[in-house]
């Protein structure tokens, strides 16, 4: 299994902005409900850099490209960043209810 974590720093005076995207955001998943998505948002204490972890179940198209209020995000993102994204794949070595069951011949013994 594997999680991408994207790292974005936002401009300093747009991080209250920024937060309340997020939320409305999530806000919108929450009702929305996609299968097979995983998705979290955090941004460094004291700081203007956020993390957002995701995991798609395998097999499962991206569903956020359709949620409008996740084109919104995006779209305002633009105003916010300050400097291009962090984007990495992570391979999950082991997790307590934080992301999907892990596959059988990937599982710690």
């Amino acid at each position: 299994m594997s999680v991408t974590m994207v790292r974005q720093k936002v401009k300093d005076g747009t991080v209250e902005e920024a937060e309340a995207a997020v939320r409305d955001m999530f806000a919108a998943l929450n009702r929305v409900r996609p299968e097979g998505l995983r998705y979290a948002s955090t941004r460094v204490v004291g700081g203007s850099t956020f993390v957002a972890l995701f995991e798609l179940a395998e097999g499962i198209e991206d569903p956020r490209p359709a949620i409008p209020e996740y084109a919104r995000f995006l779209e305002q993102l633009k105003d916010w960043v300050d400097g291009p994204p962090v984007i990495e794949r992570l391979d999950v070595v082991g997790s307590y209810n934080l992301f999907g069951t892990q596959r059988e011949e990937s599982a710690v013994r």
